[in-house]
């Protein structure tokens, strides 16, 4: 599939001098959110019926190495705020077991977890809210680093 087209906001003026916007709904990546373009009708109409948005992360230039991955039977892990004691306590029950601790750091004068250890010093990860956490089929861990100027 080739890109998306992205139809660019049009504004027009109605015959009453009145300024009209005419917008194109956007698709969003669903792992990582960034804008990929025009959404399908197809797409919306799958939404307006209530369905779960189609998975589209292998159009994305950033996620489409994590579907790659888990193609080649990776296991991975979105962390979010949200997601944190899921991914926690799924990882703590992985055999063998894998220790994992949340990782603080100074944020505007106050101690926060801003995300997740995993593993022992010296060969522990650490992933950030929006990063992704993969694990290999040989038992390693790795990061995904969330692109710049996403949101958790």
């Amino acid at each position: 599939m080739g890109p998306r087209t992205n139809t660019p906001d049009r504004k027009t003026v109605n015959d009453e001098g009145r300024t009209i916007t005419t917008v194109t709904v956007k698709r969003a990546c669903n792992g990582c959110g960034q804008y990929l373009g025009d959404a399908t009708e197809a797409e919306i109409w799958r939404v307006v019926d209530g369905l779960p948005a189609e998975d589209v992360r292998a159009e994305c230039a950033h996620c489409r190495p994590l579907v790659e991955l888990e193609a080649a039977g990776c296991t991975t892990w979105q962390l979010t705020p949200r997601s944190y004691p899921r991914v926690a306590h799924e990882i703590d029950q992985l055999k063998p077991w894998v220790f994992t601790k949340g990782y603080w750091q100074n944020v505007d004068g106050e101690l926060q977890v801003v995300g997740l250890r995993i593993g022992q010093y010296p060969r522990h990860v650490v992933a950030y809210f929006g990063d992704w956490i993969v694990r290999h089929p040989d038992g390693k861990f790795a990061v995904h680093k969330a692109p710049s100027g996403t949101a958790a």
